[in-house]
C-alpha cells in the first residue's frame, strides 16, 4: 500500500470524524459561516471524488482502504441525521 495515499485517506477521513463530532480544524471557527457539518460534508464529498478518479487505478487493498472510510464515515453521517450527498 502507498503510504502517501493512505495518509491522505486517512488524513481527509480523520477531520471529517472530527466534523462529525462537531470539532472544526484550528482556525476554521474564524470563517464566516463555518459549520461542522458542511465541513463534513463536504470531506466526504473530496473522498467520494478521490473513489471516483482513482477507480481501476488502486491496488485491491487501496480501494478497500478508501471503500472502508467511506462507508463508515457515510453511516456516520446518516446517524448524526443527514443524509451525505453522493
Amino acid at each position: 500500500m502507498n503510504p502517501t495515499f493512505v495518509s491522505l485517506v486517512l488524513g481527509l477521513a480523520q477531520q471529517a470524524e472530527g466534523a462529525l463530532r462537531g470539532e472544526l480544524p484550528p482556525g476554521a471557527e474564524r470563517m464566516p459561516g463555518a459549520n461542522a457539518r458542511v465541513m463534513a460534508q463536504a470531506l466526504i464529498d473530496t473522498l467520494t471524488m478521490l473513489e471516483d478518479k482513482t477507480r481501476g487505478n488502486l491496488r485491491p487493498d487501496e480501494a478497500k482502504l478508501l471503500t472502508d472510510a467511506l462507508t463508515a464515515l457515510r453511516f456516520r453521517f446518516v446517524q448524526a441525521g443527514g443524509v451525505p450527498s453522493q
